[in-house]
């Protein structure tokens, strides 16, 4: 029985630790005030997002940029064209300053959806600026140079106000 108790103990402490290291949910800060907005093109398609939605799948953080509302259950199923931009790494949230985009374990990537089962992605050089991150909406920017890839041409640059789908 003491040793039941003991290896409940010891893996009560293991999922405290663990769980102390989660970046869910992340904690507010920033004071930014953007709206959602701006334009891009991927592989001969125009990007105009004008709703945005902030969401975390277990592993990682994603914006959705789309033209249209859709709902944070439903995220997963907008119909193209649209962006998403995840936030790959191990570390808390940056606010105010470029989300690092140093490499293999931290970077970020946007994906232009072009159709159903097609999209492009692009991580060198994108530069995410959150500066707002909170409980009901997020904001920032986010800019992709001009990316060469397959013969396509991808660039975006705009801001958003996404609405956290998140629990707190």
């Amino acid at each position: 029985m003491r040793r039941i108790l003991v290896v409940l103990v010891i893996a009560g402490f293991v999922a405290g630790s663990a769980a102390a290291k989660t970046p869910y949910p992340p904690k507010t800060s920033g004071s930014g005030s953007e709206t959602t907005g701006g334009s891009g093109v991927g592989a001969g398609l125009k990007f105009a997002p004008k709703f945005a939605l902030a969401t975390y799948d277990g592993e990682h953080y994603v914006l959705y940029l789309t033209p249209k509302p859709v709902t944070c259950a439903k995220a997963v199923f907008t119909k193209p064209p649209y962006l998403t931009v995840t936030i790959v790494g191990d570390s808390p949230l940056v606010v105010g300053k470029p989300t690092p985009n140093t490499g293999q374990s931290a970077f970020v990537q946007v994906d232009f959806f072009t159709a159903p089962v097609q999209y492009y992605a692009v991580q060198p050089k994108v530069v995410l600026v959150l500066t707002h991150v909170g409980t009901d909406v997020w904001h920032g920017r986010v800019t992709v140079p001009t990316t060469h890839f397959e013969g396509k041409s991808f660039s975006f640059s705009g801001t958003f106000a996404a609405r956290w789908c998140g629990k707190s």
